[in-house]
């Protein structure tokens, strides 16, 4: 009996697919701002006082108005002195009927001798000139600064694994026919 057996093999099929990783990063928010410093300057410009009157009366060099007002003041006491001189001199004269003794001749004899006069005299003062320094500088400092601040964004990640798919290309298939050699 004649037989024909065909045989076909099966065949697989693989179809593959990578693995993928997409990583993104975004970028974080970050915001800087700077604080200026101040400087606050407060001045008044140096001035210098200086009252030298005081030496310079010392040496007989004064302002008029002082060399005024001393004079004057001079004037005045000596008039007082010699209005209690003349009072004196007057009361002692009037006393002369109690049988005083001579008035008139110790009277004359009094304003007729010169008084002794006291010089003095310095070629240096004795005292310094007042000196007096006004102004000053006052300055005041505020520190400036950063305000920072940062915000992070995660990473994105995207992964797509590895994948295999296996499947079946052709089917095995065995095939017998019976071939007929009669006719």
């Amino acid at each position: 009996m004649p037989l024909s057996i065909t045989t076909m093999k099966g065949q697989i099929g693989i179809q593959t697919t990578k693995a993928s990783l997409n990583i993104e990063q975004p970028k974080g928010e970050q915001s800087i701002r700077q604080i200026k410093p101040q400087m606050i300057i407060d001045r008044e410009l140096p001035r210098v006082l200086i009252d030298s009157s005081q030496p310079l009366s010392e040496m007989g060099r004064k302002p008029w108005s002082e060399v005024a007002a001393e004079y004057a003041q001079l004037g005045r006491q000596q008039a007082i002195e010699t209005i209690g001189r003349i009072v004196s001199d007057g009361n002692r004269m009037a006393m002369i009927q109690n049988k005083m003794p001579e008035a008139i001749p110790e009277i004359a004899l009094t304003n007729s001798t010169p008084k002794q006069h006291e010089f003095n005299f310095a070629l240096i003062p004795t005292s310094r000139p007042k000196i007096e320094v006004t102004g000053h500088l006052d300055i005041q400092w505020q520190l400036g600064g950063v305000e920072y601040n940062y915000t992070p964004r995660r990473p994105v990640a995207d992964y797509q694994p590895y994948k295999v798919n296996i499947y079946m290309e052709q089917y095995p298939k065995t095939e017998i026919r019976y071939i007929d050699t009669k006719g």
